[in-house]
């Protein structure tokens, strides 16, 4: 590509990633209006939003998250608002919400990066504020016995606390008991297995063939597998750039899915395919898979993908391709 090609692509990329509704990987236009409620400090917005998806655990881990992410720096009046008094459901409903905001708000302190790149006070920060998180969780769980969202919301605290194999074991057990199909519960266990939380690639990639192979066609948990290759790529990819081999990462990133990775991330693409039903995580599913399409060369399947994805990216795979990524991508599908 010339001078002007790298220039006129550059300014597609900048066009479209003005464009994008970042955080926001969802269809729920009420969810829309809730998180900017929230953000607003109408906490009110959030508890209607909660209430209304008490049966359907998949829509509700993912209201919780968001409106998590809407209310931090609000930990303090959620816990106000739950000491004010209030009925058994409506109770649980705001403990799960707190629970959840103290964990993003640990996270939030802590930041992005290894944990030997982050500063001494700052993981005692950290710390301090997701230890805070685990009674409401837990009162939450008790106050709704059928309700998995507690149990994913804790295994998110377990992987920060790094508490031991068997406690992170015990959470992701309950959790997927009582809904064995969680979406979230299988990403929360599968950055468990990952190597950069005490895991390993074997173990990950163990877990996420496993889970592909026990999905029902047309269930998003097929993601799964894209979503172990892309935390894969991540942790190789870094450790050639700490290594200073930056040819050693280009090779790496060319190669990956060429032979049995290409053949495996295609089968579980096309399981995936055989359903029309949409779920809260479809658009998860949607990044991933387009993001390994276009890696593995398979440009028409990544186009339906993204398309589907529109201007609403993932955090993840995205965040892992550097800055402007995803955009990036739709300029080289012809998306722009």
């Amino acid at each position: 590509m010339g001078l002007f090609g790298r220039k006129k692509a550059r300014e597609a990329v900048s066009a479209i990633a003005d464009t994008l509704v970042l955080d926001r990987c969802w269809d729920d236009m009420a969810l829309d209006a809730g998180v900017d409620a929230v953000r607003d400090g109408h906490r009110k917005a959030g508890q209607a939003l909660l209430r209304e998806c008490r049966d359907y655990h998949e829509l509700r881990t993912q209201r919780v998250r968001a409106l998590a992410e809407a209310a931090i720096g609000q930990s303090t009046e959620i816990r106000a608002m739950i000491a004010e008094g209030l009925p058994p459901g409506e109770a649980a409903d705001a403990l799960l919400w707190l629970g959840a905001t103290l964990i993003t708000e640990a996270w939030e302190i802590r930041g992005d990066g290894w944990a030997h790149t982050i500063r001494d006070d700052r993981l005692r920060l950290f710390t301090a504020r997701l230890r805070e998180a685990r009674d409401p969780l837990m009162a939450a769980a008790k106050l709704a016995p059928a309700d998995a969202t507690p149990w994913v919301e804790l295994q998110r605290y377990a992987r920060g606390m790094q508490l031991d194999p068997a406690q992170r074991d015990l959470v992701w057990l309950e959790a997927t008991k009582r809904c064995p199909t969680s979406y979230p519960a299988h990403c929360a266990r599968l950055q468990t297995l990952t190597l950069k939380w005490g895991g390993s690639h074997e173990e990950m990639f163990e877990f996420a063939r496993d889970t592909v192979a026990k999905a029902p066609p047309g269930s998003p948990l097929a993601a799964m597998l894209p979503l172990a290759h892309a935390e894969y790529l991540l942790k190789e990819g870094d450790r050639f750039i700490e290594e200073g081999s930056t040819w050693a990462y280009v090779r790496l990133h060319a190669r990956h899915f060429r032979g049995p990775f290409r053949d495996e991330v295609l089968a579980a693409e096309s399981k995936w395919g055989q359903s029309n039903r949409v779920r809260a995580y479809d658009k998860e599913a949607h990044n991933l898979f387009g993001w390994a399409m276009l890696e593995a060369g398979e440009h028409e399947r990544a186009r339906k993908h993204l398309a589907f994805v529109g201007n609403r990216p993932s955090a993840l795979p995205w965040s892992y391709g550097g800055e402007n990524a995803f955009a990036r991508a739709l300029v080289r599908l012809g998306l722009d």
